[in-house]
């Protein structure tokens, strides 16, 4: 068996991402629509990473694990000087459907909880931080060529209401 049909498919569609090889040509509907809901998820992750690249933030992780949970991306703002915890919720729909979808309101009162708790996590391994915030990133891939990003900056704070 080579290594390259050992890798999962996840991690194939991180390559090819990062090595430049999928583009908006590769992205065709049927391309999108072929990708399960964990490639889908990594694909809005990666498409996550540039948009927060764009804008000045240093990833530090990506699938940052505790006991805790997972936390999607892990950042450095380092205009606000704070490290940022992303969770990304990913959804595709067709190129001529005009509703709007809105897939960070997937980031219920059960997963800020959760974040809350991965964050205590992260705190203690990296001790000492001056701050953590909580950013939800929505991206919806419609017909395949077109990504939407919604990011909801300070989605959730670390007081539960």
């Amino acid at each position: 068996m080579s290594a390259a049909s050992k890798k999962s498919k996840t991690q194939q569609l991180k390559e090819r991402w990062e090595n430049g090889e999928l583009d908006c040509g590769a992205m065709t509907p049927e391309f999108i629509k072929g990708l399960s809901p964990r490639e889908l998820g990594m694909l809005g992750e990666l498409i996550t990473i540039d948009y927060f690249n764009e804008r000045g933030y240093t990833l530090l992780e990506q699938g940052y694990r505790c006991t805790e949970g997972e936390a999607d991306l892990v950042l450095l703002d380092e205009l606000d000087d704070v490290v940022v915890m992303a969770e990304v919720k990913t959804r595709r729909v067709a190129l001529d459907c005009n509703t709007r979808v809105f897939p960070e309101e997937a980031v219920d009162a059960q997963k800020q909880r959760r974040y809350r708790r991965i964050a205590s996590c992260y705190l203690m391994e990296h001790y000492p931080l001056k701050a953590i915030r909580f950013d939800a990133v929505g991206v919806t891939i419609r017909g395949g060529h077109i990504a939407e990003i919604e990011h909801q900056y300070n989605a959730f704070d670390w007081q539960v209401s």
